[in-house]
């Protein structure tokens, strides 16, 4: 059940544009763009620290966007976990911890976990609305998709849906619940929520950046934070998932010995069970180890990375519909 968690602190904001801290190490700065009484929309970036789409749309967006033609309250957070994203890794340099498997967090626990519970009681939580904004990062290069948790409640799960056609340069994923997910929580407080990957590769591609640009545009005007006709939207591809594990991206073909990775496939690559995804060379100079994707599909995870560990997950393989 939702909480009743009292008024958030932009509740007493002026209408207009604010920059507000919260917490200090940890913390983040959030962007508050308070326009005329209405609903109040969350948008995330930097969950994880090596990704730069968000962070990039989020600044460009709170200069683009004038509170006085808002309906509502965005709170824009472009880089939530800050440690992180100032090292350019996924999880804190540090102790490692990741933020988008801890939540709900924990108010005395690690850096992650402090983040987590920060954001959740004093944003997440209050939010009408949430969409957090993801890529594959340094490590792996991916199949830009929209995602979504079924919850099982019908209203939620149907707004969760028609958030994802927004971003309609994208396919769609519902997925199965997973512990320590910023939807996960989302899930808990009864906030429909959706999540967006882009490529990644440690840089912002230019058609990632217009296409984030153009889904959240396409997101203001159908939720009505923006007034204008609604948006003329592409039909895309849709998958729900059919395993708890299809969707978890650390998981699949996991490699089965540490060393060097050289891949056969890229993001969209359409592939036959069997198939080679690549091979894994043993630093020891045992034999080479070819990775076979384990059924038909199209690649829409894959290792950019050169050098693996045991358990790696090296490629995700989705039966896609056209």
């Amino acid at each position: 059940m939702k909480t009743s968690p009292g008024k958030p602190f932009w509740a007493r904001l002026a209408p207009g544009k604010h920059i507000k801290r919260l917490g200090s190490r940890p913390g983040f700065t959030a962007y508050v763009l308070r326009g005329r009484p209405g609903p109040v929309a969350v948008i995330n970036g930097a969950t994880h620290g090596d990704e730069y789409e968000g962070p990039t749309v989020l600044r460009e967006l709170v200069d683009q966007l004038d509170p006085r033609r808002i309906c509502g309250t965005l709170v824009l957070i472009p880089v939530l976990h800050e440690e992180a994203f100032l090292a350019g890794t996924r999880g804190h340099p540090v102790d490692h911890s990741n933020l988008a498997r801890v939540f709900p967090g924990n108010p005395r626990g690690n850096h992650a976990e402090r983040v987590a519970d920060l954001f959740l009681r004093h944003v997440l939580r209050h939010a009408d609305y949430y969409l957090d904004l993801h890529s594959g990062g340094v490590i792996s290069d991916l199949l830009p998709w929209c995602g979504y948790v079924v919850t099982g409640r019908p209203e939620i799960d149907r707004v969760q849906a028609e958030m994802c056609t927004c971003f309609d340069d994208f396919w769609t994923w519902a997925s199965h619940p997973a512990p320590g997910r910023t939807l996960s929580s989302a899930a808990d407080e009864c906030v429909p929520a959706i999540y967006v990957e882009c490529r990644g590769g440690g840089d912002v591609h230019p058609d990632d950046r217009a296409a984030l640009h153009r889904g959240l545009r396409h997101f203001l005007l159908r939720f009505r934070f923006l007034q204008g006709p609604n948006p003329r939207l592409r039909p895309t591809v849709v998958r729900i998932a059919t395993s708890k594990d299809e969707a978890h991206l650390q998981v699949n073909h996991p490699a089965a010995a540490a060393g060097q990775f050289l891949r056969a496939v890229t993001a969209g690559t359409v592939v036959r069970r069997g198939q080679t995804l690549g091979r894994i060379l043993p630093l020891d100079g045992s034999p080479g180890i070819t990775v076979r994707a384990h059924h038909a599909g199209t690649v829409v995870c894959v290792l950019r990375k050169r050098s693996v560990q045991v358990g790696d997950a090296i490629a995700t393989v989705v039966p896609l519909g056209r």
